[in-house]
């Protein structure tokens, strides 16, 4: 791709790889080896990077801070920064930005994601009093740095809600440049605050001038994506309820963090799934996915669907090789999509081996649209079997099957 387009990155490819963005105002799309996200790892890849990004964090700060994520990516990631990042070692408060619905009486910041395919990022807080000491650092957490825009157009508001002295930039990757680490530092001084950053890994990218329109030719002239052409296996149903949150949005204690792994350490008892399987999580509910994956096995794959719409190409050496695309289980009008799914037709299958059982867990009932289309393209890609797991809140952790 680098050849067609001229634009490169430099970092070890365990942690990123370079791929095109279906998206005119970036066309470029950092890919992460290390997110459990757009490709397929091992939970534990996942949750021992960001184990390690949290340790750096604890080493940067003499207390406990507040941790943020930045959705969708970094949902997860945040997740397990927060877990680790306590000046104890243990969990610190957390919760991440979300595009879903805002619940009533939060309170609400917005600000832009301003190269993203959904531009809005919304932090909605249920109990803000662990925000409100300005002695606390704020950690901002992303799976990538490319300018800071992003964190520093949160760092503007949150400071207008929530003043305070420190906030810190924790990523996997940060690929800004001296002088783009030196403004973002500059004006979040000018805001009133100490801005530090830091990571698991440092790179480069270098983009061309027309690599816009390099990126649409190249788009254009692209082959389809491959589909299956598999009848479908069966699918199996389960409900698992948990006293956890559905969702770290609004906000994420030690208490919630402990029933949300009794819950999900109990779905694991119910399923019985040999073969090479994937567990997939949806969109920002990515996190109990990956805690599933852990408590399957050292080999259970984790990554989750995406709003983000990209270049696939079947090739050695692309991190997207197969997609799957088909409306949003929450918007039917709207196109999400699942990388490296399918297995990719190459000898060399990279990142898309293929699976024998996909797991797909869901943090809302499947609408009727997801039937025939997610649910349907994820059977016809599995080899064996697809279980579906519908999780709800209740008053203790229990699992049944359904159907």
């Amino acid at each position: 791709m680098s050849a067609q387009t001229g634009a490169t990155l430099t970092a070890d490819p365990g942690v990123a790889m370079l791929a095109l963005r279906r998206n005119p105002r970036r066309a470029h799309l950092i890919v992460s080896s290390l997110l459990g996200k757009h490709v397929p790892v091992p939970a534990q890849v996942p949750l021992s990077a960001a184990a390690a990004l949290g340790a750096l964090v604890r080493g940067a700060l003499d207390h406990t801070p507040y941790v943020l994520g930045f959705a969708e990516t970094a949902t997860a990631l945040g997740h397990g920064v927060a877990r680790v990042c306590s000046a104890g070692g243990g969990q610190a408060p957390y919760a991440h930005t979300t595009r879903r619905p805002v619940p009533e009486g939060a309170h609400v910041l917005r600000f832009e994601e301003e190269h993203s395919h959904a531009v809005e990022q919304v932090l909605a807080i249920r109990d803000d009093t662990a925000l409100r000491d300005p002695g606390r650092a704020l950690v901002l957490v992303d799976d990538e740095l490319s300018s800071g825009r992003t964190a520093v157009n949160a760092v503007r508001v949150l400071q207008q809600r929530w003043p305070r002295e420190t906030y810190v930039l924790a990523s996997l990757l940060d690929v800004r440049t001296s002088a783009q680490r030196a403004a973002n530092v500059t004006e979040v001084a000018d805001l009133g605050a100490c801005l530090r950053s830091v990571t698991l890994a440092e790179g480069s990218v270098h983009l061309p001038p027309d690599l816009t329109t390099t990126a649409a030719k190249v788009i254009a002239s692209a082959a389809a994506p491959p589909f299956s052409t598999r009848s479908q296996v069966p699918v199996v149903r389960w409900q698992l309820s948990m006293t956890a949150p559905l969702t770290s949005a609004y906000g994420w204690q030690a208490a919630d963090e402990h029933a949300m792994r009794a819950a999900v350490a109990l779905l694991a008892t119910r399923l019985e799934l040999p073969g090479v399987v994937l567990v997939l999580g949806d969109e920002e509910f990515l996190y109990a996915g990956q805690l599933l994956a852990q408590e399957l096995g050292p080999h259970v794959c984790t990554s989750s669907t995406t709003r983000s719409p990209a270049l696939v190409v079947d090739e050695p050496g692309y991190p997207l090789r197969t997609v799957i695309s088909f409306g949003a289980t929450d918007d039917p009008d709207r196109a999400a999509f699942a990388y490296n799914v399918l297995p990719s037709a190459c000898p060399d299958r990279g990142p898309a081996p293929g699976f024998d059982h996909i797991v797909l867990l869901l943090d809302r009932p499947v609408p009727p649209h997801a039937e025939s289309g997610l649910l349907r393209q994820l059977a016809c890609a599995a080899r064996t079997g697809v279980q579906v797991v519908v999780v709800g809140s209740g008053t203790e952790a229990a699992v049944r099957r359904t159907a």
